[in-house]
């Protein structure tokens, strides 16, 4: 079992509380409270990761700013603030059961994690719904939030087919690409390259190539193979390195066609996709730092203030779940059952990420908002389109 970290707020400024709550309100949600708790209930809200992650970064910058203007009142408890929990190290599909039950024994009202699928098997999902607390996760798998009958797990971003949809919707219609190449590395993209595939189905187009790796050990060999075919696209689902990998091959073969790559801003801040490699590359995303909504514009500065650095997609995703949690519980409570039916069943808000508007779906997403970008010769992203549950939303649009 992990120890816990208990995450301390630290100094920030809170220019974009007054934008989000004009939002909020102009959505029919309550306001702040105008001066300090003296002595606040808290509520904690447990992590399943570890701190200094995107995810809780985010989640945190939104405690610090919630709490920093009053914090809020809950029915039963009245004024409350709001206490962020960690784990002291990632979780796996072996110990995710037992982090899960560690947080909920320090009295947590909702979990907020994992940041993505690879701690999830049917056992892990099955120890999630049955500790009966809220789960907000940045999970993608598509079955996830549909699977669950208890309605517990709810997705902070898009389920992974949007991004696949919207990456084929970008290449086959803005750039006129025909003629592709798909390449997995990895087990748990199956699911996304499949999904990519199927609009090309749809649109009567077979890939030259499908290469459905189970790791990077035949990508020399199979990069030989590409540079033959000599696709005008390939699209890649994998580890970071593998795809830079792949790319340097085809690059160095004198290859010329475009490459996508779903988590290419990633690999490029984490400096894996070196600034040479990453002229041209095209990924997609539930956010990028680049899309210039007026809520995302405030959380830019607001994070870079706070934390030194860009946010990454993850980050977004944990800042509007916490402003998605505190709604729920001004309207639900804390009770789990209450608290996620509210979640659940709320109306629009226009967040950083874009609008959330889970009443809309009714099956625990609570935003579909997919962005593909292309990354400058610096690693540096400009959002090419924005698409909310597959249907294209204007990129400038200022819900977000």
């Amino acid at each position: 079992m992990h120890h816990l970290t208990r995450l301390v707020p630290g100094v920030r400024r809170w220019p974009v509380v007054i934008a989000l709550l004009a939002l909020l309100v102009a959505a029919g949600g309550p306001a702040l409270a105008a001066h300090p708790l003296a002595q606040a209930n808290v509520l904690r809200i447990g992590y399943l990761g570890v701190a200094g992650s995107d995810l809780s970064r985010g989640a945190q910058l939104a405690i610090d700013q919630i709490n920093g203007a009053g914090g809020f009142q809950v029915a039963e408890r009245g004024a409350v603030q709001l206490e962020l929990i960690a784990l002291a190290a990632p979780p796996t599909a072996d110990a995710l059961a037992a982090d899960a039950s560690a947080l909920a024994a320090q009295g947590v009202v909702a979990l907020l994690g994992p940041d993505d699928n690879s701690a999830l098997t049917a056992d892990t999902v099955q120890a999630l719904t049955a500790a009966g607390l809220p789960v907000l996760t940045a999970a993608t798998a598509d079955a996830l939030t549909r699977d669950d009958a208890t309605n517990v797990l709810l997705r902070i971003c898009a389920p992974e087919r949007l991004y696949s949809q919207a990456l084929a919707t970008v290449l086959l219609d803005e750039l006129g690409l025909t003629s592709f190449a798909l390449v997995q590395t990895n087990i748990e993209s199956t699911e996304a390259l499949l999904a990519f595939e199927s609009v090309l189905t749809e649109r009567g187009i077979a890939p030259g190539a499908r290469l459905q790796l189970a790791d990077s050990a035949g990508l020399l060999g199979e990069s030989r193979n590409l540079l033959d075919l000599n696709p005008e696209a390939v699209v890649m689902w994998g580890a970071p390195q593998d795809a830079a990998n792949l790319l340097s091959l085809l690059r160095k073969g004198g290859w010329t066609g475009q490459f996508a790559y779903r988590q290419a801003e990633e690999a490029a801040r984490a400096g894996i996709l070196s600034d040479a490699l990453a002229a041209g590359v095209i990924g997609a995303s539930n956010w990028s730092y680049a899309y210039p909504g007026r809520a995302a514009r405030i959380f830019l500065e607001d994070y870079l203030l706070a934390y030194g650095q860009v946010p990454g997609p993850l980050a977004a995703a944990g800042y509007d779940a916490i402003w998605a949690l505190r709604a729920a519980l001004i309207a639900g409570g804390t009770a789990p059952e209450a608290l996620a039916a509210a979640l659940i069943g709320a109306g629009p808000q226009n967040l950083v990420g874009g609008t959330l508007r889970p009443a809309d779906f009714g099956d625990g997403d609570l935003i579909r908002v997919a962005m593909v970008y292309r990354l400058s010769a610096g690693g540096g992203p400009a959002v090419l389109a924005r698409f909310d549950n597959g249907q294209p939303v204007a990129v400038e649009e200022t819900g977000g």
